[in-house]
C-alpha cells in the first residue's frame, strides 16, 4: 500500500527555497536610534513564495528593492529547483553529472560534501531516488510501505561517493560545462541522482544575507521558510531573537526556547508536521531517512534546531540530527565547539524534554 502525504502538514522538502512569481511588500520604518541626530531607515520585506512565507529586516544604507530580492531568488530558482526540468540541478541529474560549472550549483555540490563528510554519512543527497519513492521529494509516493525489494532496488547507487570528483573539479566561475570523463562513467545518467533539498532553504539564507550586506546593508534578519541568518545589530544596539517552536501536530505551539542570534544562523528540522500515514495500520511515517537502509527513522528526537556559522550548513546539520539521533548529535556537538543545538525529545518517563547547550531564557 502505497503511503498517504497530509496535505495540512507541508513537507519540508517542498519548501526548500524555490521561488516562482515571488511577491514582496516594502514597508520603510524610520526609527530613531539612540545617539543618533539622523533618523535612520529600516526596510521590511514580507512575502509569500511557493509554499512558504518570507520575512527579512534590513538595516543601514542598503540600496535593496523588492525586484532586487526577486531578481536573487530567481536566479536561484533556475539552479537549484527540482521542480523545474531545467534547472541546473535537473540537467546534473540527466546528464551523467554533466552540468554548467555554475556558481550556485558548485556550492550545492561542495556543500552537500562537507555535510556528508561532518555527519558520516547521516545526510546524504544520493538519497535523492528514494527520498522520491517515499514522495518527500517533487511528486507522489511510489514505493509501498512493505516493498523491501523494491526499496532494495533503489538504495543500490546511494552512497556511491563519484559525484565528489564534481565538487572538488568546478570553480563555479568558469563559462565551461564541468565534464569529466570518468566521473560520468561512475556516476551515468539514471543511477547515481542527488538531492540538495536538505539543506537548498538555508542556502538561499546565505545567499540573501550575503547579497545584502554587499549592497550596504550595516545589518539583517533574513527568515526564508522558518530558516534563519543575521549579521550586524539592530537599531537600539539589541541583538536579533528567535523563538523555536514545542513541536506539537496540526497546530503552531507556544516557544520552548529564544535564542538569540549574533553573526549566526539557526535551522530546525522535526517529523511532528512533515509524516505519511500507512492507510491500512495507520502507521506514522516520518520524513527523516535512513541514509544507510532507506527507511523512515523512528527517533527519539522531535525537534532538531542547529546554530551555526552559515545557513546552509545550520539546514543540513538539523536534518541530519534528526537522522543522527539525540546520543549521536549530542557526541557531534561535543567535538564541534562552534555549533550549539536546541534538541526536542521524548521520554517515556519524563514525557517531551528539551536539550541545549544555549544558556536557559
Amino acid at each position: 500500500m502505497i503511503l498517504e502525504g497530509k496535505k495540512a502538514h507541508k513537507k519540508k522538502a517542498a519548501i526548500a527555497a524555490f521561488f516562482g512569481a515571488l511577491r514582496a511588500v516594502v514597508v520603510p520604518i524610520l526609527l530613531l536610534a539612540v545617539g543618533c541626530t539622523p533618523q535612520e531607515e529600516s526596510f521590511l520585506f514580507e512575502g509569500e513564495a511557493q509554499a512558504t512565507t518570507f520575512h527579512i529586516k534590513v538595516y543601514g544604507p542598503a540600496s535593496v528593492t523588492a525586484e532586487d530580492l526577486q531578481r536573487w531568488l530567481a536566479d536561484y530558482n533556475r539552479v537549484a529547483s527540482p521542480w523545474d526540468s531545467n534547472s541546473l540541478v535537473s540537467v546534473l541529474n540527466k546528464q551523467a553529472m554533466v552540468a554548467p560549472d555554475d556558481a550556485y550549483l558548485c556550492e550545492l555540490l561542495q556543500l552537500g560534501r562537507t555535510l556528508y563528510l561532518l555527519t558520516d554519512g547521516a545526510l546524504d543527497p544520493s538519497l535523492a531516488p528514494v527520498i522520491e519513492a517515499w514522495g518527500f521529494g517533487v511528486g507522489s509516493a511510489t514505493l509501498a510501505a512493505d516493498d523491501t525489494v523494491g526499496l532494495s532496488r533503489l538504495m543500490l547507487h546511494v552512497g556511491d561517493t563519484c559525484w565528489f570528483d564534481l565538487a572538488r573539479a568546478c570553480t563555479g566561475n568558469s563559462a565551461m560545462k564541468v565534464v569529466l570523463d570518468h566521473v560520468a562513467k561512475a556516476c551515468p545518467a539514471g543511477k547515481t541522482q542527488l538531492n540538495f533539498m536538505s539543506f537548498s532553504q538555508g542556502h538561499s539564507v546565505d545567499i540573501v544575507c550575503d547579497s545584502l550586506r554587499a549592497h550596504g546593508a550595516t545589518a539583517a534578519f533574513v527568515e526564508i521558510g522558518g530558516e534563519v541568518r543575521t549579521f550586524g545589530k539592530k537599531l537600539d544596539g539589541s541583538s536579533f531573537k528567535v523563538g523555536i517552536e514545542q513541536p506539537e501536530q496540526g497546530k503552531r505551539a507556544d516557544f520552548a526556547q529564544t535564542v538569540t542570534l549574533n553573526e549566526r544562523a539557526l535551522a530546525t528540522s522535526g517529523n511532528y508536521r512533515n509524516f505519511k500515514v500507512d492507510p491500512v495500520t495507520g502507521q506514522h511515517y516520518g520524513h527523516t531517512l535512513d541514509a544507510k537502509t532507506g527507511w523512515p527513522i523512528q527517533t527519539d528526537v522531535l525537534s532538531a534546531t542547529m546554530i551555526g556559522p552559515k545557513c546552509a550548513l545550520a539546514d543540513g546539520m538539523a536534518t541530519a540530527a534528526m537522522a543522527m539521533g539525540l546520543h549521536k548529535t549530542q557526541e557531534w556537538i561535543a567535538k564541534h565547539p562552534g555549533w550549539d543545538a536546541v534538541l526536542i525529545y521524548g521520554d517515556r518517563e519524563k514525557g517531551l524534554q528539551i536539550w541545549s547547550t544555549l544558556p536557559s531564557n
